[in-house]
C-alpha cells in the first residue's frame, strides 16, 4: 500500500508540474491547481512544497525566468517586452529578479549567449522530490470528537497574539478556561501563496460545557478521527520547515492520504512566558484512508 500510494503522490504532482507549465502565463489560482492534482486545497500547497522544494509562487517565478532566459538567447524581442512576459511590469524589477537567479544581467546574459538553444520548459523527467534525512517522528493518534470556541485572525501569522489575547479574555470572564483546556491554531492558509493580508487563522480554545456563540466569538465541533502528530519544538517561524519535511518526506510513503479538512497545531507553552527555542507545538494532520 506504502509504494503505491508513493507513486500517486509523485504522478499527481507531476501531472499538476505540467499542468503549469501548459498555463504559465494564466493567473493560477490555489484552489484551480490543486483539483487538477486532486488534493485538497486545505494540504495542496504543503505537499507541492514538500515533494517538489518549492511553492507553487517559487516554481512559477524559476520556470518563467528561465522562459525568459531562454528568449533572451533565441530570440531578438526587447528586454521590456521579455520582462512583461515574465510577469514584471518594469525593467528594473526584472533586472534584479533576472540577476539574483542568474548573477549576471539580463543584457550582459543575452550577449554572451546570444543564439545558443534554449531549455525545454515542458519537460517533468528530471522532477525528483527533495531527500529529507530529518523527518520528524510520526505517531498517529484517535482524536475525540472536539468542541471549540473560536476567533478569526485575517493578516500575517506574526500578528495573532492579538487575537489570542481577545479570545482568552473573552472565554476567562465566562468560566471556560480551565486546566485540561488546549489551545488550538487552525492554520488555512500559506503565506507563500496567499497575499498576507488575506491569510486566515482561528484561534480556539476546546470547551465542554454549555457555551453560546457571541458575535465575533464562534463554536464549532472537530468531528472524531485519525491524525498524524508531530512535536515540533522551537520559534513558531520554524513550524513551516516541519510541515514541509513532514508532508513531502512522511506522507507519500506513509500509506495514508489526508481528510478534506485542515491540519491544525496545539500549543502546550505560550511565548509570553517561553523562550523561542523552548516552545512546543504538536502539529496534528487529518488522516484517512
Amino acid at each position: 500500500m506504502k509504494a503505491s500510494t508513493e507513486q500517486d503522490y509523485h504522478e499527481r504532482i507531476v501531472r499538476t508540474l505540467v499542468y503549469i507549465q501548459q498555463h504559465l502565463d494564466d493567473a493560477l489560482k490555489l484552489e484551480q491547481v490543486a483539483a487538477v492534482a486532486a488534493f485538497s486545497s486545505f494540504h495542496f500547497h504543503r505537499i507541492f512544497r514538500g515533494l517538489v522544494g518549492e511553492t507553487i509562487k517559487e516554481y512559477v517565478r524559476r520556470l518563467r525566468l528561465e522562459r525568459a532566459a531562454r528568449d533572451l538567447k533565441r530570440l531578438d524581442e526587447p528586454i521590456t517586452q521579455i520582462a512583461l512576459q515574465a510577469g514584471y511590469k518594469t525593467h528594473e524589477s526584472f533586472t534584479r529578479a533576472f540577476g539574483d537567479m542568474f548573477g549576471i544581467s539580463p543584457f550582459a546574459y543575452r550577449t554572451t549567449h546570444k543564439h545558443e538553444s534554449g531549455t525545454h520548459l515542458d519537460d517533468t523527467s528530471d522532477y525528483h522530490p527533495p531527500d529529507y534525512d530529518d523527518v520528524p517522528p510520526v505517531e498517529v493518534k484517535e482524536l475525540p470528537p472536539m468542541r471549540l470556541v473560536f476567533l478569526r485572525h485575517v493578516g500575517p501569522y506574526n500578528e495573532v497574539g492579538t487575537t489570542w489575547g481577545r479570545l482568552m479574555t473573552w472565554a476567562g470572564t465566562r468560566g471556560l478556561l480551565g486546566p485540561n483546556m488546549k489551545l488550538l491554531g487552525i492554520v488555512y492558509d500559506d503565506p507563500d501563496v496567499t497575499p498576507l493580508d488575506k491569510i486566515r487563522y482561528e484561534a480556539a480554545v476546546t470547551v465542554s460545557g454549555a457555551v453560546q456563540p457571541e458575535g465575533e466569538f464562534g463554536l464549532m465541533e472537530f468531528a472524531a478521527g485519525a491524525y498524524g502528530v508531530v512535536t515540533h519544538k522551537g520559534p513558531y517561524e520554524e513550524l513551516a520547515r516541519a510541515y514541509q519535511r513532514v508532508y513531502g518526506g512522511w506522507l507519500p510513503g506513509s500509506g495514508y492520504r489526508l481528510r478534506d479538512v485542515p491540519a491544525f497545531e496545539q500549543y502546550l507553552n505560550s511565548p509570553q512566558n517561553t523562550k523561542p527555542e523552548d516552545l512546543v507545538t504538536l502539529i496534528h494532520l487529518p488522516l484517512g484512508a
